[in-house]
């Protein structure tokens, strides 16, 4: 069985693209793209799946830092669609929100829904561990930014469903590995 490596935790965008591309195997979350990487640059992990660009937030920095400096290859890419939604405590209702939480690209692909609304925001590592934080706050006043999966995974309540500024959201994650054909013969 293969490790696949991801940063965040499950129902992240990045373990539903992992997931996806390699049901049948291991998926080992990591706190970083960075400590994902390497996980697969020091043998263990077979692969990562780490996102690269998005549609309409543009290129995930760190992680093409990772790939111009570092000595693994891309093997394969996937274009995940993205639907960003707001979740809160079960009993919330969108006249309590206050502050959302989530990832800086999800909270850039909601910036006019955000400001509309005249929310706060707060930066977490991704949009899951933000449902997570959400979840440890117990305050009404807090939600994520995050997928329906995340709400389901986490027992969240959708408070309002496709936030996101275009329909046409997608993030693409690139197939890292320390090979350049995906086997690690």
């Amino acid at each position: 069985m293969l490790k696949i490596a991801y940063s965040g935790i499950e129902g992240c965008f990045a373990h539903m693209a992992a997931k996806r591309l390699f049901p049948d195997e291991m998926h080992v979350p990591f706190e970083s793209f960075g400590k994902a990487y390497e996980a697969v640059a020091g043998g263990e992990c077979d692969m990562a799946v780490l996102p690269v660009r998005n549609s309409y937030a543009g290129e995930v920095r760190e992680v093409n830092e990772l790939l111009d400096s570092g000595d693994l290859h891309i093997i394969d890419t996937y274009p995940l669609p993205v639907v960003q939604n707001l979740i809160g405590l079960r009993g919330s209702r969108i006249s309590d929100i206050k502050t959302v939480i989530s990832q800086t690209k999800a909270l850039e692909q909601c910036d006019n829904y955000i400001r509309s609304h005249g929310y706060t925001t707060i930066t977490s590592i991704n949009t899951a561990v933000a449902a997570q934080e959400v979840i440890d706050r117990q305050d009404m006043s807090f939600a994520a930014i995050a997928s329906l999966e995340t709400a389901a995974r986490y027992g969240l309540k959708v408070l309002d469903e496709k936030i996101n500024e275009t329909d046409d959201n997608v993030t693409t994650f690139a197939v890292v590995s320390r090979y350049n054909s995906g086997s690690n013969e």
